[in-house]
């Protein structure tokens, strides 16, 4: 992962300041950088090392912890997907607020997590968002989205509404892993995979995020040699030389951790 992806273009010169000044220490700066959260909430901006410097001021300081903008920390590291920013952000918070966290199976159908057993609203609101990270981490993307939307807990879609475009930004990341994993898939796939309720909405999002790709019948396949077969199957197949879509996750986190740990 490149270091611009740790230094985005969008942002203020005061928290470049911060960050790599002996202020990212300094108590004072929590406000500027909790303002900053609500920005990148707001904008579809993103700067992790500005989110990961506030959670480590909250663990030094945990009386200026504001649970609505730990949250928004986590809600928006979910946005890019799958690189492993909700992870090492979730790993900054009180071990307090993890205790009922346990890795989620993959059954076919996946039900509601049963609630956490705390009064506790931050700790139940991160076990949320928590398991809404696993569905994504086991590409359980139908899930996803039928508990995001759920009329059973509605607090899921309340915990991600502070985040423009945050229904799009996961798309993006699905997409990410389907072009870099595959060269043909049904529609119908697309539909539950993106949470699109007709064609025409495929259409768009094929135009317009997959260059390259095109909808031949009910099949999005890649224009290179072989694809035609591909699309006649009506199958998902990997790319020749490519690695597989549960492959790709871990390729990611690896080469962005390593980034991390040498910025």
């Amino acid at each position: 992962m490149p270091s611009s992806a740790l230094t985005p273009s969008s942002r203020p010169q005061e928290i470049e300041e911060i960050l790599t000044t002996l202020s990212r220490y300094n108590p004072e700066t929590t406000t500027v950088l909790q303002e900053y959260v609500a920005t990148q909430c707001a904008t579809g901006s993103y700067d992790l090392m500005a989110n990961l410097a506030l959670l480590k001021l909250y663990q030094f300081n945990p009386e200026l912890m504001r649970d609505e903008t730990v949250l928004n920390v986590l809600a928006k590291s979910l946005t890019v997907f799958p690189q492993p920013d909700f992870t090492l952000a979730l790993h900054l918070l009180p071990p307090s607020l993890l205790h009922q966290y346990s890795t989620a199976s993959a059954p076919s159908t996946i039900p509601l997590p049963p609630k956490a057993d705390t009064d506790d609203q931050l700790s139940n609101s991160v076990h949320r968002l928590t398991y809404l990270n696993s569905l994504l981490e086991l590409e359980a993307f139908p899930a996803f989205w039928r508990i995001l939307s759920s009329d059973v807990d509605e607090e899921y879609a309340d915990l991600v509404a502070d985040v423009t475009g945050f229904e799009d930004a996961i798309r993006k990341g699905v997409t990410k892993g389907v072009i870099l994993s595959m060269r043909s898939f049904k529609i119908e796939t697309a539909l539950s995979w993106w949470n699109f309720t007709n064609t025409e909405a495929v259409d768009q999002w094929v135009e317009k995020e997959m260059p390259g790709w095109v909808i031949e019948g009910d099949c999005i396949v890649r224009k290179d040699e072989g694809d035609a077969a591909a699309a006649a199957t009506g199958t998902m197949q990997p790319a020749p030389g490519k690695i597989k879509f549960e492959q790709f996750s871990r390729v990611i986190r690896r080469v962005y951790e390593n980034e991390l740990l040498h910025h």
